[in-house]
């Protein structure tokens, strides 16, 4: 038999017992009493011994429902956090910190290596021969004299035979010495033919305490005149500058005599006229090796 809900009382089962004006109080229906909705009203409905559905029936049709109609498989909850993968590198090794540096300013001077002085160039060597070109008449000879006067044995025998007395033909070497006088006269005078007037001689024609001499006969001796040059240049330039000298002078002839003599004094002599006396110690010679003499 079903019931109204409001056929309950506040006692009934359904209905907790009030007791007085405190909040309802409820306790569990009594066995065979069920709750059944009703369209407006919620009624209850005492279901007998014969209603009840065996247990194996209920659990058979769960199964065959959980089987027919599974339950959709809920997701995973997925973490709403976003995953941040950090790449962290090799450690670099520490660079080691600079040594402390000194406030004070250093100043540091390079000084360059030295610099070897450079050797000054060697100066050229001096000339140690002359070209001099000499002649006489139609011969003519033209060769590099050495300054010092010691020619080849071929340079002499030429040289002798420009030299040789034209009148007996007589040929001899000259001296070293004159050689070395000729050869100043050309370094003086450059580019300048020296014509030779004579030089090696026959037997002298003159005589010293009873004895014939001259240094043309022994070949010390060379007359000549430079071509170009005013004589008396010649001759000062000769007398002034060397020593174990004879310088003559022959105006009327146009010529000079030099001689090498190392044997006896320096001596020099003017002659004025062909054959004449020689005059001895000339007062150019004095002018030449001391301009301040009168």
């Amino acid at each position: 038999m079903v019931r109204d809900v409001h056929d309950f009382d506040s006692g009934s089962p359904i209905f907790g017992d009030r007791h007085g004006a405190g909040p309802p109080k409820f306790r569990a229906p009594a066995a065979g009493t069920a709750l059944v909705q009703v369209p407006g009203v919620m009624k209850a409905t005492a279901i007998g011994t014969r209603a009840r559905l065996p247990l194996g029936f209920v659990a058979c049709v769960c199964v065959w429902v959980l089987v027919l109609y599974p339950a959709p498989a809920e997701p995973t909850p997925q973490s709403s956090a976003i995953r941040v993968v950090t790449v962290v590198p090799p450690p670099i090794a520490a660079a080691e910190p600079p040594a402390p540096q000194s406030s004070a300013i250093r100043v540091v001077t390079v000084v360059p290596p030295p610099i070897a002085a450079a050797e000054p160039p060697a100066p050229p060597l001096a000339p140690t021969t002359v070209h001099i070109v000499l002649t006489r008449g139609p011969h003519r000879l033209e060769l590099d004299l050495p300054l010092d006067g010691k020619v080849a044995a071929d340079d002499a025998d030429a040289i002798a035979r420009i030299m040789r007395c034209p009148t007996s033909g007589r040929t001899r070497r000259i001296a070293t010495g004159t050689l070395a006088l000729l050869a100043d006269v050309a370094v003086r005078f450059p580019d300048r033919e020296i014509e030779i007037v004579s030089a090696v001689r026959a037997e002298p024609d003159r005589s010293r305490d009873g004895v014939k001499h001259s240094k043309h006969w022994d070949g010390h001796a060379i007359d000549l005149k430079v071509h170009g040059a005013k004589l008396a240049e010649v001759r000062d330039a000769m007398w002034k500058n060397h020593h174990d000298i004879g310088v003559g002078w022959y105006p009327a002839g146009g010529f000079i005599h030099i001689d090498y003599r190392p044997d006896i004094h320096d001596t020099a002599w003017t002659q004025l006229k062909p054959n004449a006396d020689n005059i001895y110690h000339p007062r150019w010679a004095m002018r030449a090796r001391d301009p301040g003499s009168s």
